[in-house]
């Protein structure tokens, strides 16, 4: 299972060329995976990235799960057609999509966000400013784990 953890940054070129942070690349090498996916954001100024299994989740949730034609089914399906497959190379460079780009403003550099089994690609500044939103949030917050198994 992918566990995207930690806060990167990195430089994207004019071409939309950047970085994938080395350890998100590792957890994709752990599964033989040389992509991952990438879509715009249904609640959020950034980019959501995810592995296959991620996606296979999703997947499963439409044909399970989701009443036809309901606003859940909408949501995921929403993830299903903006998503696209982006591939990287031996040293984690990939090319985002430049209609990604251009949606979560990200020009010259990009925050990487973990979020266990997916990750955000943020335009640094436009993080900077949910940093402070979230930090307060977690303040005074329990973890309540349910036990194994329930969900």
């Amino acid at each position: 299972m992918a566990r995207f953890t930690g806060t990167f940054e990195g430089k994207v070129d004019d071409k939309g060329r950047a970085s994938l942070p080395a350890d998100f690349r590792d957890v994709l090498k752990r599964q033989d995976e040389v992509s991952f996916y990438v879509f715009p954001s249904p609640n959020l100024d950034c980019l959501e990235a995810c592995d296959d299994r991620f996606m296979q989740r999703v997947e499963e949730s439409i044909e399970e799960q989701a009443d036809m034609f309901s606003e859940e089914e909408d949501g995921l399906t929403y993830i299903a057609s903006e998503a696209r497959r982006v591939s990287f190379d031996s040293t984690g460079r990939f090319v985002l999509p430049a209609e990604f780009r251009d949606y979560a403003e990200i020009e010259g550099r990009a925050t990487f966000v973990g979020m266990f089994q997916r990750f955000q690609i943020w335009h640094p500044d436009n993080y900077a400013e949910r940093a402070p939103i979230k930090k307060q949030r977690a303040k005074g917050m329990t973890l309540k784990l349910k036990p194994r198994g329930e969900r």
